[in-house]
């Protein structure tokens, strides 16, 4: 379990929706946008560390 301090976002999703996410099928912004995605807390926290969690998938 975590033990460190409070979280500044969560973001929460189908397993689905994250899966098209992590694969880059879908936009995290557009998922934001549709729902797909829900986002507590700092919406620029969010911001900051979309690109840190679901890099561009490297095309081999």
């Amino acid at each position: 379990p975590y033990e460190g301090g409070k979280a500044d976002a969560t973001f929460s999703f189908k397993d689905e929706d994250f899966v098209k996410v992590a694969l880059g099928k879908m936009n995290p912004q557009i998922a934001f946008m549709r729902g797909a995605m829900k986002i507590k807390g700092s919406l620029s926290a969010a911001q900051k560390f979309t690109p840190d969690i679901f890099p561009k998938p490297s095309k081999m």
